[in-house]
């Protein structure tokens, strides 16, 4: 995780990388943005690979999410607790309207928190539900699903699933459509996500899921080609790291990979719900989120792509109030709404 300058720049010094300026760099308002963060970022030093206790720490100071957050008087915050398969209680954080219980039943987003498979939690998550939740009116739900490498696969995906069918199985009490539930999830969250829609889809939940929004997730463990000229927030060492992480060191790029680990191995996407992905171009991950859509247009299943220039992975947590950040809340809050 490096970028072209370790220190701060001079005056009128970019943080392009000096032998690219005419081909990629970052979008303008994002480098005025974000750029002091990802300068302190950078000159933290990037972690040894495989290192995960490092990039937790690190991810923390860059992003300093906080799992306190004010939720305003219109919503309200409930956290439910289903059994996994092993018996742990997985926490599911809800946020919707109070007045939900009026009309009905509603179309519900469950969500999935990203971090690499070893970082973050559906309790940091809750300030971004609130604002979906709050634009779009769609309730939501988190997993608080098990990190890796404490808890590999399958225990993640498996917590999701525990997650999933709670829902299902309270939807009459929580006023919620099983009809209009769809998935969600941010980068190793949004790797989860299209798992879960695949074994969704082969465990046949009923009805079917709805809906897939996947934001530039982690789905090839084969990913191992920077294509962003340096520029990567999230590189190919924590790409690598995240999948040793949760598949195993000796595990990752092999045939020995399981099913429903890395959604770019499965090569039938029927019966799949619809795709809603977006993905920045200065991400690593890029590449095999296109391969992965590819196979939806190509299955002639209803399909949305957005891919946002100049921009790295987790965009919109480091330039927030930007407004190419602004423009991909309303694109991810209007396929929550059309479904």
């Amino acid at each position: 995780m490096s970028l072209s300058h370790p220190l701060p720049p001079t005056p009128g010094q970019t943080l392009l990388h000096p032998t690219h300026k005419m081909s990629l760099r970052y979008d303008p308002e994002f480098e005025a943005a974000a750029g002091p963060t990802l300068v302190q970022y950078a000159a933290s030093g990037s972690p040894a690979l495989y290192d995960v206790q490092a990039r937790r720490n690190r991810l923390q100071q860059a992003l300093k999410k906080d799992a306190k957050c004010r939720i305003p008087e219109a919503l309200e915050r409930i956290v439910h607790r289903a059994p996994s398969s092993d018996g742990h209680l997985v926490e599911i954080y809800h946020v919707r309207k109070r007045e939900n219980s009026a009309a009905g039943p509603h179309p519900a987003i469950l969500h999935i928190h990203g971090g690499g498979y070893f970082s973050f939690s559906a309790a940091q998550s809750v300030q971004s539900m609130v604002d979906y939740v709050s634009q779009s009116g769609v309730q939501m739900l988190s997993v608080e699903y098990r990190l890796a490498p404490e808890h590999p696969f399958p225990t993640p995906l498996e917590d999701c699933w525990a997650a999933l069918t709670w829902v299902y199985s309270n939807a009459e009490h929580l006023n919620i459509d099983t009809k209009r539930i769809g998935v969600m999830g941010e980068s190793a969250g949004g790797g989860l996500a299209a798992n879960l829609a695949l074994l969704a889809r082969d465990r046949v939940l009923s009805p079917p899921l709805a809906k897939q929004i996947l934001i530039y997730p982690m789905l090839d463990d084969r990913t191992a080609t920077d294509n962003t000229n340096g520029l990567a927030f999230f590189d190919v060492s924590d790409c690598i790291t995240g999948w040793a992480a949760y598949l195993g060191k000796d595990v990752v790029g092999t045939d020995r990979v399981p099913k429903y680990a890395a959604a770019a191995r499965n090569l039938d996407v029927r019966g799949l719900p619809e795709l809603y992905l977006d993905c920045p171009q200065l991400d690593i991950l890029l590449t095999e989120n296109i391969h992965y859509l590819v196979q939806f247009v190509e299955a002639k299943i209803p399909t949305e792509f957005h891919m946002y220039p100049g921009l790295p992975h987790g965009f919109t947590s480091l330039a927030p109030g930007a407004s190419f950040s602004q423009r991909a809340i309303q694109n991810r809050v209007r396929a929550m709404l059309n479904f």
